[in-house]
């Protein structure tokens, strides 16, 4: 039988869901900066939708893994 490898853009490699939750941060925060948040509030909401969407890739790279 022939052994199958990993996808290197799977979701089980941290780097890959390090690197989507900041690019999520950083597009939710540019449509709140759009919408007028400024200063301390851009990067609380970007630091919350980083940190919330590694927390659900993480789940779901174990879960269905």
């Amino acid at each position: 039988m022939t052994e199958q490898h990993e996808s290197r853009w799977s979701l089980t490699h941290t780097g890959n869901r390090v690197l989507l939750a900041v690019v999520i941060g950083l597009l939710v925060g540019w449509i709140g900066s759009l919408a007028g948040a400024t200063g301390t509030a851009h990067v609380i909401v970007f630091a919350l939708v980083a940190a919330i969407t590694y927390g659900v890739l993480t789940f779901v790279a174990k879960r269905f893994h």
